[in-house]
Order: structure tokens, then C-alpha cells, then sequence
């Protein structure tokens, strides 16, 4: 029996594109280009059917520098990533063969020129059509994401009249724009925004709006209680999915991921019409790593497998983390049976996002954190107490109990106190690792100790050679040399490492070896699974342990990233009157007024 349509259709359509990933693990869309994308496709503004309009000449030009009218093979054997430079090599190369007909297309300095009729702008039928190359990885993702959507199949029947196989296009690029467009919108509209979402959406705006300018900088913290106890206590019309803190705040802070989005995404438009280069890092800086590739929580490696094999983190530890960095979807269950609050939904149905959704949360709101690990846990202790045909007095009562003056203040040493339990975690994970032999040891010995303790244990680093190549059959050529050249480096270091680990006498006296010893020690003091002795015979066990070393830095180093503003910060807030504030809303929701 066919599923019925859902968003869930239009999140994987856009996952397959905005998160695929070649071998290395990049990304085959651009970052700012994947944001742009997202609110492209989800918004259906004027920018979706701009987009459309380009990506279908595109097509059109793929099919031409193919040399086959294929564009399909252009789009997903010549040019690999979607990246510029790689479309302005390849569009080149094909100019340089022969291909590119100088009264179809012209290549410019920074980009194309597209001379046939057909695709000429709209209402001046005498000029080119502009592509840039900068604009092409965008446009090319586009093409693919209609394709998950709508197949293969459909989007080549549509575009048929602009791609023949010999000769001009036999019908106008903008009438095909509008059939595509018309598709893909019937598509999007059986699956996107319910009316109650859509309702949220214009309470989020109108509010924010009638504080200040409609920008990210407006959604503060302050801002996001003030919605709260506006919305939970029907001083506005009551909205589902709005009486939860945790939900109101997840939402707000993904509006202002849109409102972010959309002056990033008109910071790009101005800088290409003006000339200038695209630099948009000021605005997607919570949305990337430091790799420029889009930020993804941590916690997801170590919920996959097989790092999940290793219990890195226990039960209320994960809950610990749930707000900051996410966590598998049954943990983070709407405790007061409001619909799922799109904000805080992940790309599949195993994760839910924290706070922030998919996106890095941003420090700047690190009050609103608090006030979710704090009063978030109340609340949900109220509707918990509900549940069970409390009184609502008697639940409130109960779940609130004696104010702790001290509470934000507890609530970021948890932080702190999880930060230094992973440390250990990572020691163990050392002692293990360097035990084996396994190559993985040297990313934590240099999370550890720095490149210092990886050159006096493992010894200076060789330097393999690095193979450049634009031909696509020295691929398979150049992948097996680099798979040999790994293989090489394992076997040399693996003996050193478990020489240094067996005998840490033989590294200098000094750091290193303190990191050593004390590696060794952490390793009897941890007894989760995958640390036991027992595990270290098991062999999946050895892989999930090896899978998750790298995973468990990048958690520490978020979490260096948050206790570092919690602890200056956390004492200072009012606690007091937040505690006022919430308690009031509480009775206000579940007594119907403050009594």
C-alpha cells in the first residue's frame, strides 16, 4: 500500500542532495549553497522559481558540453562535487574539444553566455542568458533534488523540448521553466506545512516584529521567554504545539536560522550583481565547521553504527546533552503530547535535533539553554505528574519544590562534570587503541597531548606524496595509491605504538609519558561496554571503538565551546526572577490564572 505524502518526503528529497557525500566525506553540495536550497525549495518564494528558470538552462548547456545531449552524465560523471571551478574546468575542457559551439554558448571570465534563441531572457529576445560559475553548483543541486522528487523519468519528459538529441531546442526554456515548476510545486504543496505550522510561523513573525526589526539579532533570549509566557497563557490566540518551553524555544531559534538564511542568501545575490566575491561566512558560521562543510552534531557518529557498540555515554547522560547537541528521537519525546514542533525534528526518524535543530547552537543564546535544562525539566515533570491524575496544584508544587538559588550554576557544572567524564573515556579509548596498534590512537594522542606527544611517541612525521589528477580514468589509479600509501603508514606506526604503550619508559621523560601512564589508568577505572576486558577480544567491538575515537573529540570540543561561556556567565544571571516568571506561567497554563 503507497505511503501517503508527508514532509518527511520533501526532508529525504533534500538530504539525498544537501548531504551527500563522496568517499573522503565531502559534501557534494556547497554549505551556502545547501542553505540557500533548503529555503528555496521549502519557502516556494520568488527566488524557487528564479532558480528553476536557471537550472533548466543549465540543463540545457550540460547536454551540449556532454557531446551526447546528456546532460545527466555531464551533471554526475564529469563534474564530480559541485564546486565552480570544477564546472569551469570541465565547461572549458569541452569548449577546448569542440564541443561548446561558439553560437551556442561563449564562455566569459566568470562564466557562460548562452546564445540560442530559446533560452534568451525573458522580453529580450536578442540577448544572452548569463550563467556564472559560481552560480552553477547551486543550479546543478537544484536539477538534482527534482529528481528525487519527482524521478528521473518525469523531469526528463519535461525537459524533452529543450534537450534534443540533434538540433535547437523545440521549445522556449521559460515554457519549460513553468511546466517543471508547476510539478514540483504540486509535489511540494501534497507534502508541506500543515495550517497549524503555518499559524506559528506568522505568531513568530508578527512577535518579533512588534519588538524591532525583523532580523536574527531581535530573537534574543529575552525575547524568546517574553513569546513563551505570550503563547502558553492564550494572552494571544492559542496556537497547538505552543504551551511547552523547550518547543517555543527550539522554534525561535530555527525562525532565526531563517531570518539568518535569508540575509545570507541576499548578501550573495547583491555581492554577484555588484561583481563582488561571494564571501558569506559572516552569515552561515553557525551552520559550518571549521572544514567549511556543514556542522552535524558529534552524538550522531557515536548513535551509529558501529561506534554504537561502545556505551560512550549512559541514559542521563544523553538526556544531559539532548538540549545542546540532540539525541535519538525517543529520548527527546514532546512530553506534553503537542504536535512535533518542526523545529526540533532531525533528518530522520532516529535523531531528534536540540535546541537548534541540525545547526550548531549558537552561544548567544546560552541563557535560553539554562532556562531549558532548568525549567524544560520542570515543566516536564508537571505534565509527567499530570499524566498520573495529579492535582495540577500538587504536580506544580511538587515538581518546582524549594528553589535552588544555584540552579544555572548546577545545571552548567553538569556540563563541565560530563566534559571531564569523556576526557577519561578518550584516555581509556588511548590505552585501548594504542594496545592494538590501531592507527586511530594518533588522533587521539594529538587531542591528548598535541602534535608534541605524536612526534616523541610515534616518532616525525613521513610525508607521503600527494597525487593530483583532472582525468577521470587515473581515479581508480590514484585511490589505490593512497589506499597502499595508508597502509604503509599503519604498519609503521603501528609497533611503535604498542612498544610506547607497553613501556612508557621509553618515550622521554615528561608529558608524554604522564599522558601514557595516565592513559593506562583510565583504562581500569572505565568498565562501560567496549572498555572491559572482555571486549577487547571481540573484533566489532575493536571497530566501534576505533569509529567513535575521532567522534568523542569533536563532543569534547563542543563541550569546551559551552562550559567555557557557562562559566562566566551562569552566576550572573537572575535565577530569581526567572524562577518567578516560570512558576507564575506554570499556574497561569495548568490552574488557569496565577492564584
Amino acid at each position: 500500500m503507497p505511503t501517503p505524502p508527508s514532509p518527511q518526503d520533501v526532508v529525504d528529497a533534500l538530504a539525498m542532495t544537501l548531504e551527500r557525500e563522496d568517499l573522503s566525506g565531502v559534501l557534494w553540495c556547497p554549505a551556502a549553497d545547501a542553505i540557500a536550497l533548503r529555503k528555496w525549495v521549502t519557502d516556494r518564494s520568488a527566488s524557487f522559481g528564479t532558480g528553476i528558470r536557471r537550472a533548466i538552462r543549465l540543463a540545457r548547456l550540460m547536454a551540449v558540453a556532454d557531446g551526447r545531449a546528456d546532460y545527466i552524465r555531464f551533471l554526475y560523471e564529469r563534474v564530480g562535487p559541485l564546486r565552480a571551478r570544477l564546472f569551469r574546468q570541465v565547461l572549458e575542457r569541452a569548449a577546448a574539444e569542440g564541443r561548446l559551439p561558439k553560437s551556442i554558448v561563449t564562455l566569459t571570465e566568470n562564466g557562460v553566455q548562452l546564445r540560442e534563441a530559446a533560452l534568451a531572457p525573458q522580453g529580450t529576445p536578442q540577448e544572452a542568458f548569463e550563467i556564472d560559475f559560481v552560480q552553477m553548483p547551486r543550479l546543478a543541486a537544484l536539477l538534482d533534488i527534482m529528481h528525487n522528487a519527482l524521478g528521473f523519468t518525469v523531469v526528463a519528459d519535461l525537459l524533452a523540448p529543450l534537450l534534443p538529441k540533434i538540433g535547437a531546442p523545440k521549445s522556449s526554456a521559460d515554457e519549460v521553466a513553468r511546466a517543471l515548476q508547476a510539478a514540483l510545486n504540486a509535489w511540494l504543496s501534497e507534502r508541506l506545512e500543515s495550517n497549524n505550522h503555518i499559524l506559528q510561523a506568522q505568531q513568530i513573525r508578527g512577535f518579533i516584529a512588534g519588538r524591532g526589526r525583523l532580523a536574527p539579532e531581535t530573537v534574543d533570549d529575552e525575547t524568546i521567554l517574553l513569546f513563551w509566557i505570550k503563547a502558553a497563557t492564550g494572552k494571544t490566540e492559542r496556537i497547538e504545539g505552543f504551551r511547552l518551553y523547550r518547543t517555543v524555544a527550539a522554534a525561535m531559534l530555527r525562525y532565526r536560522q531563517a531570518l539568518r538564511d535569508a540575509m545570507a542568501e541576499r548578501h550573495l545575490e547583491e555581492a554577484l550583481g555588484r561583481g563582488l566575491e561571494a564571501t558569506d561566512d559572516g552569515f552561515v558560521d553557525e551552520k559550518v565547521d571549521s572544514s567549511g562543510e556543514p556542522w552535524r552534531s558529534p552524538l550522531r557518529v557515536l548513535y551509529r553504527p558501529p561506534a554504537n557498540r561502545v556505551k560512550w555515554l549512559t541514559a542521563k547522560e544523553q538526556h544531559v546533552l539532548l538540549n545542546y547537541l540532540g539525541g535519538p528521537a525517543d529520548d527527546a519525546t514532546d512530553a506534553d503530547n503537542e504536535a512535533p514542533n518542526p523545529a526540533e525534528d532531525g533528518d530522520d526518524g532516529t535523531w531528534r535535533g536540540g535546541l537548534a535543530g541540525d545547526e550548531r547552537f549558537s552561544l548567544s543564546h546560552w541563557l535560553t539553554l539554562l532556562r531549558a535544562d532548568v525549567f524544560g525539566t520542570v515543566q516536564a515533570s508537571i505534565v509527567g505528574r499530570l499524566r498520573k491524575r495529579a492535582a495540577a496544584e500538587a504536580a506544580i508544587a511538587e515538581s518546582v519544590g524549594t528553589p535552588d538559588a544555584a540552579a544555572y550554576t548546577a545545571a552548567a557544572k553538569v556540563y563541565a562534570d560530563l566534559r571531564a567524564q569523556l576526557h577519561v573515556e578518550s584516555l581509556a579509548a588511548l590505552a585501548l587503541l594504542m594496545e592494538a596498534g590501531a592507527a586511530e590512537a594518533v588522533i587521539l594522542l594529538r587531542g591528548l597531548g598535541g602534535d608534541a606527544a605524536v612526534a616523541k611517541i610515534v616518532g616525525p612525521a613521513r610525508r607521503w606524496p600527494v597525487l593530483v589528477g583532472d582525468d577521470d580514468e587515473d581515479s581508480i589509479e590514484e585511490e589505490n595509491d593512497a589506499e597502499e600509501a595508508a597502509d604503509n603508514l599503519r604498519q609503521v606506526i603501528a609497533p611503535r605504538l604498542m612498544a610506547a604503550f607497553a613501556d612508557p619508559t621509553t618515550v622521554p621523560e615528561g608529558a608524554e609519558r604522564a599522558l601514557l601512564v595516565e592513559a593506562a589508568t583510565a583504562r581500569r577505572k572505565v568498565s562501560r561496554a567496549g572498555f572491559r576486558r572482555e571486549d577487547r577480544a571481540d573484533p566489532e567491538m575493536a571497530m566501534a571503538l576505533r569509529s567513535g575515537a575521532t567522534a568523542v573529540f569533536d563532543v569534547i570540543n563542543e563541550l569546551d565551546r559551552l562550559v567555557g561561556a557557562l562559566s562566566a556567565k551562569a552566576g550572573g544571571a537572575d535565577l530569581a526572577d526567572d524562577t518567578a516568571r516560570f512558576v507564575a506561567t506554570f499556574r497561569t497554563i495548568y490552574l488557569g490564572g496565577p492564584q
